[in-house]
């Protein structure tokens, strides 16, 4: 699936929605892993903005739990 210029736009919108309560947006690593899983979820045929960002938010999560403290 080839991901056209509007819904990579959706894609960081729903990004930016999810990290917006951190620090500058959150740091690389975190932002990095929620965005494979968004197109991981977009390849799949996840195109609604609300299945988007509950993928990201759990994805999110998953990431807080398994990574080190920043």
């Amino acid at each position: 699936m080839r991901i056209g210029d509007g819904f990579k736009a959706r894609l960081e919108f729903v990004l930016e929605q999810v990290f917006e309560n951190y620090s500058c947006g959150g740091d690389h690593e975190r932002r990095a892993f929620v965005a494979r899983r968004l197109l991981q979820a977009a390849q799949r045929g996840v195109l609604s903005l609300e299945k988007l960002k509950g993928v990201a938010q759990d994805a999110l999560i998953e990431a807080l739990r398994t990574s080190k403290p920043v």
